[in-house]
């Protein structure tokens, strides 16, 4: 038995060099194409480099959905710097494939979970049937012919149904994926942050002012004499919106840590992302922070008279501050210098936040919307198409000439048509009241509750945000917006029926 033994090591040697040959051979084969690309430059590499990323992002939906949502968590907030770097070795195209990264992936997940759910997503839990009547109104929407063409549909349909997919995602995730990507947009918030902070400091990289100075359809990157800092991100309302949602995550989980120690981590994680919100210069974000933060202070009161109480104590510093701080004028921003870039963001954000209405740039907001209300949207009240008003439609549709809308309610009315601009804000309404509803209902000390009570106050703020602002067309932003909303709808009905849990044990592709 000994020598048989003996005999059969030598097999299982030869069998196991074997394997780890085969193993080898696509990295060998990688490792050679990699060399190819690097050597012929330009878009070959750039082929190259997106389908890593590509397969980087893809390759963690085999071992779960939840794996498969982390890797596309982490790579948004780093697609504009990406972007931006190709232009080491390639000269500036205003299309651009990593803009299809995300949305291919997001695909194939979806296949993967009607294969495993079925139907039963479309349909099954509170906002499901809501959200699935709004897709198929955006899917129609493609091929309207009022927009200029399939093509200006389907560059707008990479702005709003790939992230609308995402709510499906969230039917299906957990309390602790969910705190673990907020902790994941806090931890990627502050990385951004700080070398948003460099851009103003220090300035932008060659690569990135190369984008700057050929991009066609960005002029409000310029404040006074200055350019915003753009972070990582695609645009300063990109980071704005990211690190308000971050900081008001991190506020959130500050009561409901256990020591005292993580206290303070989450309140300096806080205070350093609001820093990063001052910084773009993007007042709708700083409103969406304030009215996040005050939620989260509201939602802590156990009895009428307590809120009260708190909500007074909300109010009494922003009336302070604008009662006897004076806003900077417009002429101190214009006056600063070229080198003074954290002065003027700063000057820009405190008049906007404390003289709103003052602002040149929200009166010229306010005429398109007047515009937009009583000239175009009344004319076209199923909608003009998915691309109508986007950067698709500017760049092939000779049609194109509606103004800046900055309103994403205002865009779902341009696009999709009046019912789905009401179907969307019954969408925005009842999560908001659903998740209120469990966040009230919710007393325990516990690491649920915790999450229900942030949830409820990220909500506000995406209500706001969407009114002046773009918020569920923003890359990084919008797929954690429809996730969360998605979360929100299946645990309230998990709180009524406690038998019920996420399915992604199984999860397959």
């Amino acid at each position: 038995m000994k020598t048989l033994a003996a005999a059969a090591v030598p097999i299982d040697n030869r069998l196991q060099r074997r394997s780890t040959l085969l193993w080898f051979l696509p990295l060998q084969a990688a490792a050679a194409f990699s060399v190819l690309a690097i050597v012929g430059g330009g878009q070959m590499l750039r082929t190259w480099l997106l389908g890593a990323l590509l397969w980087l992002m893809g390759l963690p939906l085999l071992v779960s959905l939840e794996a498969g949502l982390l890797a596309m968590i982490v790579f948004e907030p780093l697609r504009g710097l990406l972007r931006r770097a190709q232009y080491l070795f390639l000269e500036y195209a205003a299309e651009d494939p990593i803009h299809v990264l995300t949305p291919i992936v997001t695909i194939f997940a979806l296949a993967a979970l009607l294969r495993l759910r079925r139907l039963s997503i479309l349909h099954g839990a509170p906002l499901a049937g809501s959200v699935s009547i709004l897709a198929l109104i955006y899917i129609l929407e493609i091929f309207n012919p009022l927009q200029g063409g399939l093509l200006v549909g389907l560059a707008g349909a990479l702005f709003m149904l790939p992230p609308l997919i995402w709510f499906y995602f969230g039917q299906s995730i957990d309390d602790k994926f969910l705190t673990r990507a907020l902790q994941i947009m806090i931890a990627l918030g502050l990385l951004t942050s700080l070398y948003g902070v460099y851009q103003l400091t220090v300035g932008y990289p060659a690569f990135e002012q190369y984008w700057i100075d050929n991009t066609e359809f960005y002029e409000s990157i310029g404040v006074g004499h200055v350019q915003r800092a753009l972070a990582t991100f695609s645009s300063a309302e990109e980071w704005g919106r990211y690190a308000e949602i971050g900081a008001i995550a991190a506020f959130g989980f500050v009561g409901g840590a256990k020591t005292l120690r993580a206290r303070i981590g989450w309140l300096l994680c806080g205070a350093a992302l609001l820093g990063g919100v001052l910084l773009t210069g993007e007042r709708t974000a700083v409103f969406g922070l304030i009215v996040g933060v005050a939620t989260l202070i509201l939602l802590g009161a156990r009895t009428l008279p307590s809120a009260f109480i708190r909500g007074g104590l909300v109010l009494l510093p922003i009336v302070l501050v604008v009662v006897f701080v004076a806003p900077p004028s417009d002429e101190d921003m214009w006056s600063k210098g070229e080198d003074e870039t954290v002065s003027t963001l700063l000057s820009h954000t405190q008049r906007g936040t404390l003289k709103p209405a003052d602002e040149e740039s929200f009166q010229v907001r306010l005429e398109n919307w007047e515009y937009l209300l009583t000239d175009v949207i009344p004319y076209r009240p199923l909608g003009m198409g998915l691309g109508a008003g986007s950067l698709g439609s500017a760049r092939f549709s000779r049609d194109g000439d509606l103004p800046p809308v900055d309103s994403f309610v205002l865009i779902v009315a341009i696009t999709s048509g009046i019912p789905a601009a009401l179907l969307f804000i019954c969408i925005l309404a009842r999560a908001t009241w659903l998740s209120w509803t469990m966040a009230r209902a919710d007393e325990a000390d516990s690491q649920l509750a915790t999450v229900k009570r942030t949830a409820a106050a990220l909500m506000p703020a995406l209500i706001l945000n969407s009114i002046f602002g773009l918020t569920f067309t923003l890359y990084s932003v919008a797929p954690i917006a429809w996730l969360l909303i998605g979360w929100i709808g299946a645990e309230s009905l998990r709180a009524k029926q406690p038998q019920m849990a996420p399915a992604t044990e199984h999860f397959e592709i």
